[in-house]
């Protein structure tokens, strides 16, 4: 039989749902449970078909990054014999050792200054340190349990073997099998604007405010920054998880409303709560390798501005225990040095001038504030407009000009168009040629349209 209307109470679980996943993560009260998550991650590799893994707990997917780069690094060219007696017999003993001694030494380096630290001392510093503090442990485990029979049996490369991520294995057989199933018993059973409103609601909703503000393969933003920390410490990259991490709110959130109300019944909703109490163990992400899993810990802070979107011009917007952060404008990631320069007092105009990223210019201008900027710059306004665009959109141009007039550029005087993203809020500046004198004519200069034609049905 088909529900074909929601009573009160049912609608009023829709946001209550919705919201519990969302704060969940962007609250930043909930933190990672260690033996909860170890047995959603047992229970996800049995249901793949693979054995325990190793679980190695981390304070933020950079450092899984790096505890997976040094991992492979150890492991590599040695004997089989080492990995298969560690996954099988003692992984229990030191996994958290791992954790914990991995975790230390990042948490210290990221804490001082993450790029020239562990650009220039992840494998001197922190390898050595790993190597007194675990490898030895390692070493003297398996010299104890298998003795000297290890040594015919080499590995070529230890991604043969572990290096295989098996995250498109847990995709096919959790993604895949248990969504098909619950959903297509959704889909039977409830009405279709019902089943339609509730996914927009909670499903979509999720996913994308979770796409908007968090990022990694949860969206861009995280992605990138650890991209470029993974470039600048000339570390390997690791896929992350596509299951088992904060991307899978959306959907998991989406079938837990149908479940909480009773309102479908389905022979995989004890495999769903499995992988839901997993979830709700506190695992931000992870790197899923055949035998060893990597695991991140929730943000311990996340600023975001009105519209939802991770903004702080002041300092990080997302913040890990370990000290890895990253910073945005207006749901930008954008580079640290920019706030780092701001606080130093070291952004001049001659770096400002220099700069050809507009995005980075409206970043360094969001930081330093128009009166430091109009100060540096020594710009004054000499005209505004507001141009209102064809689907409603109000935007605030103006045009700005240096005061003094320099040799290097005809003896004229410095000119930016000043634009405030009617959507985002977001403000930048562009340079233009100093002959305008109209706000309106500066800023279509830049676009290929003229004045009169300056106006938008859509922006991105």
């Amino acid at each position: 039989m088909k529900l074909e209307t929601l009573t009160p109470a049912q609608e009023a679980k829709i946001p209550e749902i919705r919201n519990y996943w969302l704060n969940y993560i962007l609250s930043c009260q909930n933190r990672l449970d260690k033996e909860k998550a170890r047995k959603g991650i047992e229970w996800m590799y049995n249901y793949c078909g693979k054995k325990p893994p190793i679980i190695i707990f981390m304070d933020s997917p950079f450092g899984c990054q790096v505890a997976a780069n040094f991992f492979l690094k150890f492991f590599e060219n040695k004997p089989a014999n080492i990995w298969a007696n560690i996954r099988d017999n003692i992984w229990a003993n030191i996994g958290d050792n791992i954790g914990d001694n991995i975790g230390a030494n990042i948490g210290a380096n990221i804490g001082d200054n993450i790029r020239d630290n562990i650009r220039d001392n992840i494998w001197a510093n922190i390898g050595a340190n790993i190597r007194d503090n675990i490898g030895d442990n390692i070493g003297d485990n398996i010299r104890a349990n298998i003795g000297d029979n290890i040594g015919a049996n080499i590995w070529a490369n230890i991604r043969a073997n572990i290096g295989d991520n098996i995250g498109d294995n847990i995709r096919a057989n959790i993604g895949d099998n248990i969504w098909a199933n619950i959903g297509d018993n959704i889909r039977d059973n409830i009405w279709a604007n019902i089943w339609a409103n509730i996914r927009a609601n909670i499903g979509d909703n999720i996913g994308a405010n979770i796409r908007a503000n968090i990022g990694a393969n949860i969206g861009a933003n995280i992605g990138d920054n650890i991209g470029a920390n993974i470039r600048d410490n000339k570390l390997t990259h690791y896929e992350t998880s596509w299951m088992g991490c904060v991307g899978n709110y959306g959907w998991v959130a989406y079938i837990d409303y149908f479940l909480q109300l009773k309102l479908i019944h389905s022979d995989r909703e004890k495999d769903f709560n499995a992988f839901k109490d997993l979830l709700l163990s506190g695992v931000f992400d992870m790197i899923q390798f055949d035998g060893l899993c990597i695991v991140s810990d929730m943000p311990t802070k996340i600023v975001r501005n009105a519209a939802g979107r991770l903004h702080n011009p002041n300092a990080p917007s997302v913040e890990f225990k370990d000290g890895w952060c990253q910073y945005n404008i207006n749901g930008r990631a954008l580079p640290s040095w920019i706030w780092e320069k701001a606080a130093s007092g070291e952004i001049s105009k001659e770096l400002f001038l220099k700069e050809s990223n507009s995005e980075i210019k409206g970043g360094i201008y969001e930081v330093m504030g128009q009166k430091r900027m109009m100060d540096l710059l020594g710009a004054i306004e000499v005209d505004t407009r507001t141009i209102t665009h064809r689907n409603g959109d109000l935007e605030v141009v103006s045009l700005l000009k240096t005061k003094e007039r320099f040799q290097e550029i005809g003896n004229d005087p410095f000119a930016w168009v000043k634009m405030v993203c009617p959507s985002t809020g977001t403000q930048y500046l562009q340079g233009v040629e100093p002959h305008h004198t109209n706000a309106l004519d500066a800023i279509a200069s830049l676009s290929p349209f003229k004045a009169e034609e300056y106006s938008f049905d859509l922006r991105s």
